[in-house]
């Protein structure tokens, strides 16, 4: 016997979860045993709906006084009776349901394409082998004398195993959530990110050095905040099938929580330092010195003025 309609349960972003035939009308879909369409939803009843067809591939689905109802997505209010076709989706309970007839018109067969660059695991090997490179690169100009040379094992040591945490939670939830770990894809864009802020810091540094214009260090760390969001981003666009503007604007907050936080432990630094002559920690060559810089006599002279002051103050407070 040839199947009259096809009843499809359907997941959160509308993914078949199950597609159940149809040999009779009317039919049932709810709990009890004995429905056509037994549906494993304790916010079901167990005759929830009647299902029976209308005409040109429409279906109407009664509401058969059910205690939470039915209802057409995207709206929420209830109906009796809804009369809906291959495109609609119908929610009852916590289940959402769509009703086809065997003649529907599938869409046509995708062609396969090869992986995207970023998924392959070279280009994965090649991000994370030029972070490391990068890493050791910043920790060996940071140091002073060459018995320090050997610490410089240690930063790339820390974010290997930072990123490699990073980089498995994801891959466990996209595993967990969509049965994909996409580890290699993680890992391309985790290091690609990573390499983002690493530049972005270091051209905030170069950039306040070069224009003695320290403001500049905090838009250094503004595009940095910035790449920290996209990253995020694109690691929440492997594992979820959500909107791509609630993915952004999630990623938005996240980066602003995260650099929130760091801005503001860095002012309370700023603010246990006042009174300290602020320093680098890096030299930088006098090639990067972009504006003329003050000459050693007008140096001298303002400093003796500055003296001349304090000096007058602390004799007009001597009683």
């Amino acid at each position: 016997m040839e199947p009259l309609a096809y009843v499809e349960v359907l997941g959160r972003h509308h993914d078949v979860l199950a597609r159940v035939p149809v040999y009779r009308w009317p039919a049932h879909a709810g709990r009890a045993y004995d429905a056509d369409v037994i549906l494993d939803d304790p916010f079901v009843a167990p005759r929830h709906v009647q299902i029976e067809p209308v005409v040109d591939g429409r279906f109407r689905v009664s509401d058969l006084r059910s205690v939470n109802g039915i209802s057409l997505l995207p709206s929420k209010e209830r109906s009796a009776s809804l009369e809906v076709g291959p495109e609609d989706v119908v929610r009852l309970g916590h289940t959402q349901i769509r009703v086809r007839a065997p003649s529907y018109s599938v869409q046509p067969e995708l062609a396969l394409r090869p992986a995207a660059l970023y998924r392959q695991v070279p280009t994965f090997a090649f991000a994370a082998a030029l972070l490391i490179a990068l890493v050791v690169w910043q920790a060996w100009i940071a140091t002073i004398g060459r018995d320090e040379k050997v610490f410089f094992v240690v930063p790339a040591l820390s974010v290997c195993v930072a990123a490699g945490a990073w980089i498995s939670i994801w891959a466990l939830v996209g595993r967990t959530i969509g049965g994909r770990a996409n580890f290699a894809a993680h890992g391309s864009i985790t290091c690609a990110g990573l390499i983002a802020l690493l530049l972005t810091d270091t051209a905030g540094e170069y950039l306040s050095f070069g224009f003695s214009a320290h403001w500049l260090a905090y838009a250094g760390a503004a595009a940095g905040a910035a790449a920290f969001a996209y990253m995020i981003y694109r690691q929440l666009r492997l594992n979820s099938r959500a909107p791509r503007r609630k993915l952004g604007v999630f990623a938005v907050i996240a980066s602003a929580v995260v650099y929130g936080a760091a801005f503001g432990l860095d002012l309370a630094q700023d603010y246990g330092r006042e009174g300290r002559q602020r320093y680098d920690q890096t030299l930088k060559a006098p090639a990067f010195l972009w504006v003329p810089g003050v000459a050693p006599e007008a140096f001298l002279a303002q400093s003796q003025r500055l003296k001349d002051k304090a000096d007058a103050a602390a004799r007009a407070d001597t009683p």
